[in-house]
Protein backbone atom coordinates (compact mmCIF):
# COMPACT_ATOMS: atom_id res chain seq x y z
CA UNK A 1 0.00 0.00 0.00
CA UNK A 2 1.29 3.44 -1.25
CA UNK A 3 2.15 6.45 1.37
CA UNK A 4 -0.42 8.36 -0.01
CA UNK A 5 -3.32 5.36 1.07
CA UNK A 6 -2.00 4.47 4.25
CA UNK A 7 -1.32 8.58 5.61
CA UNK A 8 -2.82 10.81 3.48
CA UNK A 9 -1.11 13.50 1.29
CA UNK A 10 0.46 15.19 4.29
CA UNK A 11 2.72 12.22 5.16
CA UNK A 12 3.30 10.97 1.26
CA UNK A 13 4.48 15.14 0.98
CA UNK A 14 6.74 14.61 4.01
CA UNK A 15 9.25 11.26 1.80
CA UNK A 16 9.92 14.02 -0.88
CA UNK A 17 9.84 17.36 1.46
CA UNK A 18 13.77 16.81 1.41
CA UNK A 19 16.02 15.17 -1.64
CA UNK A 20 16.03 11.89 -0.98
CA UNK A 21 19.17 9.77 -1.54
CA UNK A 22 19.10 9.16 -5.18
CA UNK A 23 17.64 5.66 -6.34
CA UNK A 24 20.41 5.85 -9.42
CA UNK A 25 18.45 8.30 -11.76
CA UNK A 26 17.93 11.67 -10.01
CA UNK A 27 15.92 12.29 -13.41
CA UNK A 28 13.17 9.82 -12.40
CA UNK A 29 13.32 10.77 -8.84
CA UNK A 30 12.12 14.17 -9.28
CA UNK A 31 9.77 13.16 -12.37
CA UNK A 32 8.29 10.53 -9.55
CA UNK A 33 8.13 12.92 -6.36
CA UNK A 34 6.47 15.20 -9.05
CA UNK A 35 3.85 12.96 -10.85
CA UNK A 36 2.67 11.57 -7.32
CA UNK A 37 2.52 15.60 -6.10
CA UNK A 38 0.62 16.38 -9.29
CA UNK A 39 -1.57 13.10 -8.71
CA UNK A 40 -2.12 13.53 -5.08
CA UNK A 41 -2.84 17.13 -4.43
CA UNK A 42 0.41 17.89 -2.60
CA UNK A 43 2.44 20.91 -2.90
CA UNK A 44 5.42 19.58 -5.47
CA UNK A 45 9.01 19.65 -4.06
CA UNK A 46 11.26 22.63 -5.15
CA UNK A 47 14.35 20.13 -5.19
CA UNK A 48 12.68 18.93 -8.26
CA UNK A 49 13.35 22.24 -10.73
CA UNK A 50 16.75 21.74 -11.38
CA UNK A 51 18.12 21.12 -14.44
CA UNK A 52 20.04 17.92 -13.00
CA UNK A 53 16.62 16.48 -13.49
CA UNK A 54 16.13 16.29 -17.51
CA UNK A 55 17.26 13.03 -19.05
CA UNK A 56 16.74 14.48 -22.63
CA UNK A 57 14.97 11.53 -24.09
CA UNK A 58 14.99 8.19 -22.15
CA UNK A 59 12.65 4.70 -22.33
CA UNK A 60 14.57 3.29 -19.04
CA UNK A 61 13.34 -0.22 -19.07
CA UNK A 62 11.06 0.42 -22.24
CA UNK A 63 11.56 -2.49 -24.78
CA UNK A 64 11.79 -1.31 -28.33
CA UNK A 65 8.36 -2.60 -29.26
CA UNK A 66 6.45 -0.16 -27.06
CA UNK A 67 7.95 2.84 -27.62
CA UNK A 68 5.25 4.09 -28.98
CA UNK A 69 2.88 3.14 -26.29
CA UNK A 70 5.60 5.22 -23.74
CA UNK A 71 5.57 8.36 -26.21
CA UNK A 72 1.34 8.29 -25.91
CA UNK A 73 1.29 7.05 -22.13
CA UNK A 74 4.09 9.10 -20.28
CA UNK A 75 2.69 11.26 -17.39
CA UNK A 76 3.48 14.90 -17.75
CA UNK A 77 6.16 15.35 -14.95
CA UNK A 78 7.70 12.36 -17.03
CA UNK A 79 7.59 14.14 -19.97
CA UNK A 80 8.43 17.40 -18.87
CA UNK A 81 11.47 15.70 -18.21
CA UNK A 82 12.39 13.98 -21.29
CA UNK A 83 11.77 10.33 -19.89
CA UNK A 84 9.42 8.22 -21.46
CA UNK A 85 7.29 5.46 -20.01
CA UNK A 86 4.49 3.26 -20.19
CA UNK A 87 1.92 4.63 -18.02
CA UNK A 88 1.14 0.98 -16.20
CA UNK A 89 4.72 1.42 -14.79
CA UNK A 90 3.42 3.68 -12.32
CA UNK A 91 0.47 1.34 -11.09
CA UNK A 92 1.48 0.58 -7.92
CA UNK A 93 3.04 3.91 -7.17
Amino acid sequence: MSTFRRGGPALAAGVFADKPEPTGSVELDAALAEHLADRDDWTVPAWVCGPEHHAGGWYPDVPAISKNEADRESPPAFRRRGIWIIARSLDRA
